[in-house]
């Protein structure tokens, strides 16, 4: 480890406002410590959670450590049934398609950011280089080919063992040969296996008891794109396969004898558990990873799925008037005080700001009830800030709409953005409102569930229907307000507070 080039960029970590003095010295301890397994794939919830830190500070530390050279970006491709790592990308719109194909479990995955892109930091070669071989055994290739965030039963650990009949590595130009009587019925014989967990290729040889018995050699070619053939009808009988490794790389092959059905069952009788892990909507919903990789060369082809995101948008009442009335300087001072608040608001719920229009906001959460806090602390911010410029005979009103729905990442104007109707529809949503006003969607308060938590926060709300500009009929949306007497109290209440 080269560790005076570590200390230079711990060194320069420290010039970031935003990371704590605490952390850095954990962070470094850690780093300078850890062995190859832990640099490997670093989950930062999992750190903030071993290490008693906040998981906004812990995020912030590594993605802050990835723009200094520090760590590499890891966007993993979990399958959600095994936990296999399908396919891994250090670049966000290296990831194609709006599936892949887990070859362990023979399933199809959609590419869902929410939940199906794990995030992981790792050590950047350049100060480590990683001695781990993961094809010296079976326990180092499952080990590293799979993620340690899905923590499976022992009753399906044992199972999944019990289906493994020979493992072997193969070098370039390596041929491996494997002997077995295929029968039909019972546990064994009716599917035979050839998996190569990290080229993400199988051979699956079905048992057919239509044909007549024979004893028969079969070849297989591990390609570049896969094994040829991938799937063969075989009779009953003694059987030798080859595989041939045409691969410029080494690979992992394992043999398995699997039973789809009694896998299934086990799965659902001893379900595996899945820990936290930082998901790519969680990191383009992180405003340290919007403000230090706004400018990347991202494909303008890059088109991924979020299935479930908040969007917020925000406007002012008021600036125009006092553009007119008080000036430009005067104006843009309060603005720019307003957007520094509503910043520092969506970063404390987990969210970022996407772009700015004018007075107004687009801001993007992981849930909705991190969206509604924020909405409804950014009220209470704005009132104080009002005491301020109150005194000066000006005041502004700020206008939020939410929604939660899914969306479409993609590149505008050479940054992240999203597309689709429930954006639109968030942006309509806002139109509704008034100032002091907070407006919701169905969806938002169907998730939320919010209507103890609005209350606390000396709101009413009433449910009506809305009929929005590009959606076919009215729908169901929850206008958020406090009544004139509340409203009178809290002001009461913010100026004996001074």
């Amino acid at each position: 480890m080269k560790n005076s080039i570590i200390k230079q960029k711990f060194d320069t970590l420290k010039s970031f406002p935003v990371l704590k003095p605490e952390i850095l010295k954990l962070a470094e301890d850690y780093v300078q410590h850890a062995d190859d397994w832990k640099l490997l794939r670093v989950n930062p919830l999992k750190f903030a959670n071993e290490h008693k830190l906040s998981e906004n500070d812990s995020v912030d530390f590594f993605v802050h450590a990835a723009k200094v050279g520090l760590f590499d970006f890891a966007y993993n491709l979990i399958c959600p049934m095994c936990g296999g790592i399908v396919h891994s990308h250090h670049k966000l719109d290296e990831i194609e398609g709006k599936e892949f194909h887990c070859v362990s479990c023979n399933i199809v995955v959609p590419t869902l950011l929410d939940d199906q892109v794990e995030v992981a930091f790792q050590i950047h070669p350049s100060l480590q280089k990683n001695e781990i071989d993961p094809f010296v055994d079976l326990e180092n290739y499952f080990r590293y080919f799979f993620s340690e965030n899905f923590d499976k039963s022992a009753e399906l650990r044992n199972w999944i063992q019990s289906t493994i009949k020979d493992y072997a590595k193969l070098k370039p130009d390596d041929s491996y040969t494997f002997s077995f009587e295929a029968s039909y019925g019972g546990l064994q014989g009716h599917l035979i296996q050839f998996v190569s967990i990290d080229r993400n290729a199988m051979c699956l040889f079905a048992v057919d008891p239509n044909l007549p018995p024979a004893n028969q050699s079969y070849l297989v070619d591990l390609m570049e794109s896969g094994m040829k053939p991938n799937s063969i009808s075989i009779p009953r009988g003694k059987h030798q396969f080859t595989i041939n490794n045409r691969t410029r790389f080494q690979i992992g092959l394992n043999v398995l004898i699997p039973n789809p059905k009694e896998i299934d069952r086990i799965a659902k009788e001893y379900p595996t558990i899945r820990h936290s892990f930082l998901t790519a909507k969680m990191l383009l919903n992180n405003q340290s990873f919007r403000d230090l990789f706004r400018i990347q060369k991202l494909s303008p082809d890059l088109n991924l799925n979020v299935k479930s995101l908040t969007i917020m948008f925000t406007d002012l009442k008021g600036s125009t008037e006092m553009y007119d009335t008080a000036g430009d300087i005067f104006a843009y001072k309060l603005v720019q005080e307003h957007f520094r608040i509503l910043t520092e608001i969506v970063r404390k719920f987990k969210g970022a700001i996407v772009k700015t229009m004018g007075d107004a906001i687009m801001a993007t959460f992981s849930t909705p009830t991190e969206g509604l806090l924020a909405a409804l602390e950014m009220m209470e911010r704005i009132d104080t800030m009002n005491l301020e410029w109150k005194k000066e005979g000006y005041e502004i009103g700020l206008k939020v709409g939410l929604n939660e729905g899914s969306a479409l990442a993609v590149v505008n104007d050479e940054r992240l953005d999203y597309f689709g109707q429930s954006v639109n529809i968030a942006a309509r949503v806002q139109g509704l409102a008034k100032s002091g006003e907070v407006w919701l969607s169905e969806s938002v308060w169907n998730a939320t569930g919010p209507e103890e938590l609005v209350k606390q926060h000396g709101y009413n709300y009433r449910k009506q229907k809305a009929t929005l500009k590009g959606v076919g009929t009215p729908v169901p949306v929850f206008q958020l307000s406090r009544s004139q007497l509340k409203a009178n109290s809290k002001w009461k209440q913010l100026f004996n507070k001074r």
